[in-house]
């Protein structure tokens, strides 16, 4: 009856702010580096919105990257998620994080329905793609987006880390970087 729907719609709120509230605080990213922390999002995500979600990673074991990068790109593949669930209709997600000839390379790949990127500004701002592209620029990385309808949609983030002189840019000291 009555008093039942509204003990479930409690449930259903009370489950979804939880989600909210640890999808803000990525404490792990802080104690386990970007692999891990991107890990456990994408296995609690992939729960709470019913599609799969998997994330190849290589040669990520230990490495830290200043606290600004990895916040940025966790950051990136939640708006990601997010869109993925919201707008496409996904059965299923995979998430690469590698390095490229000594790049950062983080790409989100949906098997959704897609959309077409004529229409290239509405998207954007309508999808929080741009956030994205922000953040991104935020720590010197670039994104850029590939979809089209019905072949669904992949974002392919770049972060260089090294300088043309060969300076290490964001490569942290150590894992107590984090203050």
């Amino acid at each position: 009856g009555y008093i039942e729907a509204v003990a479930d719609i409690a449930q259903t709120i009370d489950k979804s702010v939880d989600f909210l509230a640890w999808e803000l605080h990525p404490a792990l990213l802080q104690h386990a580096g970007l692999a891990t922390a991107i890990q456990n999002y994408a296995a609690q995500w992939s729960q709470h919105s019913g599609i799969a979600a998997r994330l190849l990673t290589t040669g990520f074991d230990d490495i830290r990257f200043a606290p600004n990068a990895e916040t940025n790109l966790y950051r990136i593949v939640q708006e990601a998620l997010n869109n993925t669930h919201k707008h496409a209709r996904a059965e299923s997600v995979e998430i690469l994080l590698t390095q490229r000839a000594g790049d950062v390379v983080l790409i989100i790949e949906d098997d959704g329905r897609g959309f077409s990127l004529k229409g290239k500004k509405t998207h954007l701002k309508g999808l929080g793609l741009t956030g994205m592209k922000e953040r991104a620029a935020l720590i010197g990385a670039t994104l850029d987006i590939e979809s089209s309808p019905g072949k669904g949609t992949s974002i392919h983030v770049r972060l260089p880390t090294k300088t043309k002189k060969k300076r290490n840019v964001i490569k942290a000291a150590s894992a107590t970087n984090w203050g």
